[in-house]
């Protein structure tokens, strides 16, 4: 069989967008699967202990604790399976990596599945929460090192597309399921059917091109000529390719001659600690900003806290993932074209505004109109998430980091994204019983904090070359100034693709 399926130049670029997209479909279905079971007859029949529908007082506050860790368990999981990445996602590669947290995410579908006891359900989500996470932190990184600066955003954005994609169809199928009565098919099948998607990734991960530059921090020179020469559907004596490989070449050799050039955390010339806290920073505070109330608890609010019926409550839940998509939608067409700084701020600012009107409107629950109005600003809150916080930190934090600590930086930052989503997850239901709507005035200010962070410390990085945004950090004296280097540095040019009209290269057989 030919390599890479036979494909290559824009049909290679397009099937590796979508196999990443895939793997992050099943990210985005699994984070929202648990949302619409936990409210069902059947469900709770098996796991009494998460009951906090026919439960009160101490009782359902203790079912609520053990409700939050049932379902956030799974971002412990990926929270650890995201770090095994800091030490295996260099060893590995970017594929082998993907593969084997694939394999590992089967696993753990087929034990959640099967669980008849709550132990074993957690244990199911641990394991499948171990492969998401390592998928998380690979998967970005891959894409970025294999996409061109022109499109990097818009195949990396195309990921959190399909994510959201997941979370409507785990949303609406579970809907549908709702109407199957005293049959435990209304929640096993849902959790089952994510092994569809893994089996997807999985099944033609092996198939794909390695990162040309990881295949050159390795000194695979020769390897990484080849899979640059196919993924730009030209030939391997292309002068674009040749400029190219000593682009990255010249960048590998002055990132290894710095002092701690594998340290993530090294105060050197690169400037690594700098660009390490800024690849934490934004996935933190993008998770901070509390959108996983709505992902995780959309249904029990609604039917509990706003007083909803069963059926309006995941009309509503299915509604707003769907408006969520949509904005995801918008995102993918603005990232290459606005930037993603921009995107960062406004959608920050955007869920300031949002969680603050939640917390007024819900602080007087007799109300009924307060709390149709309320309804409102969840729609809110999904539109300005999606935008610039659901995927794009991800991507950022994989633009910006050093290539010899690229694994490292994006492996912490995944995992720094699961362990707040984890902490938002168990909170929450405590949260809520205990300080009701003043909860949300905890993630107005961080949000509107957020913003400013943004603004002040990151810099542009659309249309840039991995090798330029180096460049931004070498040439910045300190991390007041980084903002401003962004918007004087020249943009770099390579010789012009289009124009070349060298013989594409030849895939042996």
């Amino acid at each position: 069989m030919a390599p890479y399926l036979g494909l290559s130049g824009k049909s290679l670029n397009f099937i590796i967008g979508i196999i990443g997209a895939t793997a992050f479909a099943l990210q985005g279905y699994d984070q929202a699967v648990g949302n619409g079971i936990l409210t069902l007859k059947t469900f709770l029949t098996v796991f009494p202990q998460t009951d906090t529908l026919d439960t009160k007082g101490a009782q359902k506050s203790h079912n609520a604790t053990i409700q939050g860790t049932t379902i956030a368990i799974y971002e412990v999981g990926c929270t650890l399976g995201a770090l095994a990445c800091v030490y295996i996602g260099d060893k590995l590669g970017r594929i082998r990596t993907v593969f084997a947290a694939g394999v590992v995410t089967l696993v753990g579908v087929a034990i959640q599945t099967s669980a008849f006891s709550l132990g074993q359900f957690i244990a199911g989500r641990v394991i499948t929460g171990l492969g998401l996470g390592a998928c998380t932190a690979t998967v970005p990184m891959w894409i970025s090192e294999c996409a061109n600066a022109k499109d990097r955003g818009y195949f990396v954005l195309l990921q959190g597309l399909f994510a959201l994609g997941g979370i409507v169809t785990a949303t609406w199928l579970e809907f549908g399921l709702f109407y199957v009565k005293d049959n435990a098919v209304n929640w096993r099948f849902p959790i089952a059917f994510q092994a569809v998607l893994a089996l997807i990734v999985v099944s033609v991960i092996l198939f794909m091109p390695e990162s040309p530059r990881w295949l050159l921090k390795n000194a695979r020179t020769e390897e990484a000529c080849k899979v640059l020469a196919v993924l730009g559907d030209t030939s391997t004596e292309s002068e674009t390719i040749a400029a190219e490989i000593a682009t990255i070449s010249s960048a590998i050799e002055q990132e290894t001659s710095s002092d701690g050039w594998n340290n993530p955390f090294a105060m050197n010339h690169g400037r690594y600690l700098h660009r390490t806290m800024l690849g934490l920073g934004v996935t933190f505070l993008g998770e901070m900003t509390g959108v996983n109330i709505v992902t995780f608890y959309s249904t029990t609010i609604f039917q509990i806290n706003l007083g909803y019926s069963g059926t309006t409550s995941r009309v509503i839940s299915g509604c707003l993932q769907i408006w969520q998509l949509l904005a995801a939608g918008l995102a993918v067409f603005l990232v290459d074209r606005v930037g993603r700084r921009p995107l960062l701020i406004v959608s920050a600012a955007g869920m300031a505004v949002a969680h603050a009107c939640l917390a007024g409107l819900t602080s007087n629950l007799h109300n009924k109109h307060a709390s149709d109005a309320a309804i409102f600003f969840y729609f809110v809150a999904l539109f300005f998430f999606p935008i610039g916080l659901f995927l794009l930190p991800f991507m950022y934090a994989a633009e910006i980091a050093p290539l010899r600590t690229r694994s490292q930086v994006t492996a912490m930052a995944a995992a720094i994204h699961w362990l707040f989503g984890f902490v938002i997850a168990e909170v929450t239901p405590v949260a809520f019983a205990n300080i009701s709507w003043r909860y949300y005035i905890v993630y107005a200010s961080i949000s509107a904090f957020s913003s400013v962070v943004f603004y002040l410390f990151y810099p542009e990085t659309r249309g840039r070359t991995l090798e330029e945004i180096d460049e931004i950090f070498t040439q910045s004296k300190s991390i007041f100034d980084t903002v401003g280097v962004a918007k004087t540095l020249p943009f770099a040019t390579l010789p012009d693709l289009e124009n070349e009209k060298a013989p594409r290269v030849e895939q042996s057989e």
